[in-house]
Order: C-alpha cells, then structure tokens, then sequence
C-alpha cells in the first residue's frame, strides 16, 4: 500500500477535507493518508505548485499525491476542456485537474501522462469525487495508470516564474509567502553563487524601498524587528523580518520583484 498526500484549496473550516478522507478510508482503511496543506490559495497554481514541489520528493518512492486545487472540486465543472489526469514522474504518482499546475509543478522532468475517463460536464460533483476516490485507491494499490486512463502526450502549458540575469544583476519575483510571513523569491542559491562571481552584492527591495546588504545564515544573525535576507532550507532567497511579519509590515505581494545588483 503506497502512502496518499493531499494538498488542496479547501480549507480546514468546512467539512470537505474530512468528507474527502472518510470516503478514501470507507474503502481502505489502512490507507496512510499524509495532508500537506488544504490551506492554498484558491485556485492559485503557483501556490499549490511550489508547496507540492518543496514537499513530494521527501516522500517514499511510489507516493500518490492528489491536487484538490479547484475550489472543493469544482473546477473542471466550470472550465469545460480541462481534463483530471494522472502524471507520473520521478517514482511518484501526480493525480488531478490539468488546471496548469502539472506544467508549473514539473517543468521539464520526463513524465508519462494518462487522461482520467471523467467527464465533471457530465457527472456530478458527487459521481466525480466518487471516481476520483476508486482512482486513487487503485493507484495506492498497485494499479498502473495505463490500466485506469489513456496515455497522452500533452500538458496545458504554464511557466514557473524565472529570474532574470544581465552582467550587473538579477532580477526576481516573490513566488510564495509562507505562514510567518516569509516572502521567498525564485532566486536559488546555486544562481546567486553562479552570477555573483565573488563580488560584492546589494539587494533592493523596490516595494518596500529598502535595501539590503548581506544574506545572512538564518534569521537570528539579526536583532529582532530587523530584515534579514538568507537562503532557506530548499535553497531558495527568503525576506524575512526576525520575529514578525516581512510581507505585511513590508506590503510584499506575490509577484513583487527585487534585484540583488552585483558591484564590481
């Protein structure tokens, strides 16, 4: 029995979640069902595709991951031409509505990609959580995704935000904003490392109209109520604020650039 993750938009407060589980275990109940987050923004692609990303690999090989993000299940429903697939890439399992989020998720890793035979247009929501539960089931189970849906050859396409690099500079987006206000950027490790070339560096914060001079180790190389910008454990810049709130007290918005400019 492979374990199940769920990452979803719905949210703790209302009974989806637990009505999802109770069907998934009504028939198997040693499944191992692991939630990664049901608090993702809804409908937001780029949200559940960076959570998801950061987080399925620390899982065994075999994992089958469903991506509730479609408003509690609507959202092939309301976008007729959207398919619920299974992809498979890495050892894992990828079950879902082909909102965008696979090609954001994915990139270009190889994957194999088998269309579910669910049709949200003509079936209820009920039926189709139904279908997706017997799916899932026989994914964990050992079925293979060519027994369960056709192969195809095809994504509906969406990029992952890039930084932007020039000979002085570079330039990024706030992709994700974690539960402490921690603002993170698209701006790796290994790119800063590759472009800085030893020199010497400034990071400006355009929204905020601040600047900062040095990535720090971690968040208390900084007294409290300072900014501090450092890399974080997926390798990734992080603003943060020692103790608070960086994107409020900074007004930082998802998409939001900075440039950290190199001096030679």
């Amino acid at each position: 029995m492979a374990f199940l993750t769920l990452i979803t938009d719905w949210g703790l407060r209302d009974h989806y979640v637990a009505s999802f589980k109770g069907k998934l275990l009504s028939r198997s109940a040693d499944l191992g069902i692991i939630d990664i987050s049901h608090e993702i923004d809804p409908f937001n692609t780029l949200h559940a595709a960076f959570v998801l990303r950061n987080a399925y690999s620390a899982f065994p090989t075999g994992t089958v991951h469903y991506i509730g993000l479609d408003g509690a299940g609507n959202s092939a429903q309301d976008e007729p031409g959207r398919d619920y697939l299974i992809v498979t890439a890495n050892g894992h399992h990828f079950v879902g509505v082909d909102s965008g989020i696979f090609s954001l998720l994915l990139g270009e890793e190889e994957k194999k990609i088998h269309r579910l035979p669910i049709d949200p247009i003509r079936t209820g929501h009920r039926e189709v959580q139904d279908q997706l539960v017997d799916v899932l089931i026989k994914l964990c189970t050992g079925k293979h995704p060519r027994q369960l849906g056709l192969e195809v050859d095809h994504l509906l396409p969406s990029f992952f935000a890039q930084p932007t690099v020039d000979p002085g500079g570079i330039r990024g987006a706030l992709v994700y904003v974690d539960g402490f206000g921690n603002s993170i950027f698209n701006i790796s490790r290994e790119l800063f490392e590759r472009e800085r070339k030893d020199r010497s560096y400034s990071i400006l914060l355009r929204r905020a109209n601040y600047t900062v001079r040095q990535i720090m180790h971690d968040y208390g190389s900084v007294e409290t109520g300072e900014i501090v910008a450092l890399f974080n454990q997926d390798g990734y810049l992080e603003i943060a604020i020692n103790r608070d709130n960086a994107s409020k007290l900074l007004g930082l918005k998802q998409f939001d650039t900075l440039r950290i400019e190199f001096h030679d």
